[in-house]
């Protein structure tokens, strides 16, 4: 069977999506030696996949996903391969395709949460993305055979939503990179790398974009409202580090910031590569995120792989996904993120169980495990 996978959003600049595409075309090719593959990649990032296996190509489509030049012309470059099937990685599919697909919606953030403070256009720009967004989502959910999501909660977000038969949405967990599982690094090469980019110890560290929905500045507010209540003014500061890709938000930020006068206590990491990353994972008193909205969470179960404690939002899919091995709190109440804080921060017997357990809760994720289900999810189609 001839299988195309929607590959416009491979690479880590991508962030989460990035990762999924990315991991969901590595292991597929670590499983499936019959079907062959037509790897859909755009402009951008044609030259970064390279395939392994001589049953994947590679073909090189318009336009970036979102864009008219997509809509307009993707479609029948698709047409023309005749496949039996694509696989969407994202909702925003060429919707003049009338081929057979699947696709993976990975929240319905955009809905609820997109608004003039969650983008750099006009208003009329804005007005007219929202209608988009809708539109194709819409026709994304109707036409497909199946669609997969990251979790159960997305599922049940998506029948609130939209009429649709609940057995054509298929919840299929991602996973977490390996590398963040077998981490071997000397403490003289953590503390290289956490000399490099200027962080001390101690520190909490965040990693993601900087959306609205996100809500990293009630962190800002949290972690200066710590520092200042030190009982010890000689105690060292405690930082919150911030790993995320280059974006219009950052300059907003980091104006924020200056905004708060809490430059001295928040560090801008930027993009990060696996392996630094990997070890600021290790190296920090927590990791935490205080998401108003989240689809799975990745980034939480990297740090519970590295063996980093959890401190985590109760909203959306997070207590699916974390289980019992983090901490949660109200991200909508400063008070209970610097209470999770302090607890994770005085109490050593706290800090030690959060990463025993997340290391268990991390051994249900797996890339490979993900990639299988999803060819299961395949055949099933083809063969109906």
């Amino acid at each position: 069977m001839k299988i195309g996978i929607d590959a416009r959003f491979y690479g880590l600049q991508y962030a989460g999506l990035g990762r999924y595409v990315k991991n969901l075309i590595a292991e597929l090719e670590q499983v499936d030696f019959e079907n062959t593959y037509f790897i859909l990649l755009g402009q951008g990032n044609f030259e970064a996949y390279h395939p392994v296996n001589p049953n994947f190509k590679k073909v090189k489509l318009a336009g970036h996903p979102y864009s008219l030049a997509s809509q307009l012309f993707d479609w029948t470059k698709i047409r023309s391969l005749n496949l039996d099937l694509v696989h969407f990685t994202h909702f925003s599919f060429p919707t003049f395709y009338r081929g057979k697909f699947v696709v993976t919606i990975h929240d319905l953030i955009k809905s609820e949460y997109y608004t003039s403070q969650a983008s750099s256009r006009s208003f009329w720009m804005q007005k007219l993305k929202t209608w988009g967004y809708q539109y194709v989502l819409k026709k994304a959910i109707g036409r497909a055979e199946r669609i997969v999501t990251p979790s159960n909660f997305v599922k049940q977000e998506i029948l609130k939503n939209y009429q649709v038969d609940q057995n054509k949405i298929i919840p299929i967990y991602e996973g977490a990179e390996d590398k963040f599982k077998n981490l071997k690094v000397s403490p003289q090469k953590c503390q290289k790398i956490l000399g490099s980019m200027h962080i001390t110890k101690p520190f909490l560290l965040y990693v993601g974009s900087l959306y609205p929905y996100k809500n990293v500045e009630v962190l800002i507010r949290a972690v200066k409202e710590i520092n200042i209540a030190r009982v010890k003014p000689a105690d060292q500061d405690l930082t919150l580090v911030i790993v995320c890709p280059p974006s219009f938000f950052v300059e907003r930020f980091e104006q924020t910031i200056q905004a708060e006068e809490a430059g001295r206590f928040v560090k801008m990491a930027g993009f990060v590569k696996d392996e630094s990353l990997a070890v600021l994972y290790s190296q920090a008193l927590a990791y935490i995120t205080a998401s108003l909205s989240e689809g799975f969470g990745i980034t939480g179960l990297e740090a519970m792989a590295a063996g980093c404690p959890v401190l985590s939002s109760n909203s959306s899919c997070l207590s699916e996904v974390y289980g019992e091995a983090a901490f949660y709190f109200n991200p909508q109440k400063t008070a209970e993120i610097i209470q999770a804080v302090e607890k994770v921060k005085t109490d050593p017997q706290l800090r030690r169980t959060l990463i025993e357990k997340g290391k268990k809760q991390v051994q249900q994720y797996s890339w490979r495990k993900m990639a299988q289900e999803i060819l299961t999810l395949y055949r099933e189609v083809l063969t109906t």
